[in-house]
């Protein structure tokens, strides 16, 4: 990860994660333990301003960009897999509504504000327990009725990550007056929204995925965001989905830690029959390799990727290959 950090600005971002790892990895280890979310992590990144690197500078945030977020995520993804996960959520989707202008400046403004003094976490909720992702094209089962000065949202969101502390939810539900899908922002908590505790993973338990429960809940009229017809994109995807490299950089972490593991073990593990660790064995150092060499692949091209989209924002829509390679 080292040989990708360019400039001191990366560096600088990438030192704030190391900086606060002492605190972390207990706490890391702890939650994957007993299954309780990252609440005093989240806490430590809002305190820390990491929440706020992909805030534009106008509104007090650091305005990295894409390939900046994906070096934050990849180290504070070896120290908390979970905690990574949940922030990148929310620094990935203020990176996409900087770069398309997806939001009604007023409501972007004190999302922005709320995320730089730390009382803001947001996430996108669309995928159904019974219809999957709407990244298949399926209808949400999700609806929305229009009532007097609103809406009225019921249904179930599955994997919805950072449940236990999202303060602004972006939901996606069909409203038959229209026979349209549309987007609210959902402000939490508040009467109707419950979490039903259905995340009983074996990794990444921290990360608190459960599943979103809407029993009739209002959303203003000014908070339905976007609508549009079945087949296609809310606004918020004007980028490509280019955003969504946080993923995969929080999942490089996670593989570049199994590396750390494997070859720390292969240094020490010395069974009876050998005179030496495996770490000496040929077919136990050509598997450490083939790691490194999938690794270093992974990054050159998730970087590369990730600089173009930052250089190059009228290439974005025709990158979705590149991006859903990465």
């Amino acid at each position: 990860m080292l040989n990708f950090i360019r400039y001191e600005a990366d560096q600088a971002m990438v030192q704030k994660v190391d900086d606060m790892a002492a605190s972390l990895v207990d706490l890391s280890q702890q939650c994957d333990r007993t299954g309780e979310f990252v609440s005093k992590q989240m806490q430590r990144l809002q305190q820390d301003g990491y929440l706020a690197a992909t805030v534009p500078r106008r509104f007090g945030g650091q305005e990295v960009g894409l390939y900046t977020l994906c070096l934050m995520q990849e180290r504070l993804a070896k120290i908390d897999a979970s905690a990574a996960l949940v922030a990148g959520w929310h620094t990935g989707i203020m990176l996409s509504l900087r770069e398309t202008g997806a939001f009604p400046d007023a409501i972007f403004a004190d999302l922005c504000k709320r995320s730089v003094e730390g009382k803001a976490l947001i996430n996108a909720c669309a995928t159904e327990p019974e219809a999957g992702s709407p990244s298949r094209g399926g209808r949400p089962l999700t609806t929305a009725d229009v009532v007097d000065g609103g809406f009225v949202l019921t249904g179930k969101k599955s994997f919805a990550t950072g449940s236990p502390m999202l303060t602004h939810i972006l939901v996606t539900a069909y409203v038959e007056a229209w026979d349209q899908t549309a987007e609210f922002l959902v402000i939490a908590p508040q009467n109707g929204i419950t979490i039903e505790p259905t995340w009983q993973s074996m990794s990444m338990r921290g990360s608190g995925s459960h599943t979103l429960v809407l029993d009739h809940v209002f959303v203003p009229e000014q908070h339905m965001l976007d609508r549009f017809e079945k087949g296609h994109r809310a606004k918020r995807s004007g980028d490509g989905g280019g955003w969504l490299l946080h993923i995969a950089a929080t999942y490089l972490g996670v593989a570049s830690l199994a590396q750390d593991y494997a070859t720390a073990f292969a240094k020490t593990h010395q069974p009876a029959s050998l005179l030496q660790p495996i770490a000496t064995l040929p077919q136990v150092q050509e598997k450490i390799g083939k790691m490194q060499v999938m690794l270093t692949t992974a990054r050159n091209l998730m970087y590369t990727v990730a600089t173009r989209y930052d250089d190059a924002p009228q290439e974005r829509l025709a990158m979705r290959p590149d991006f859903s390679m990465v």
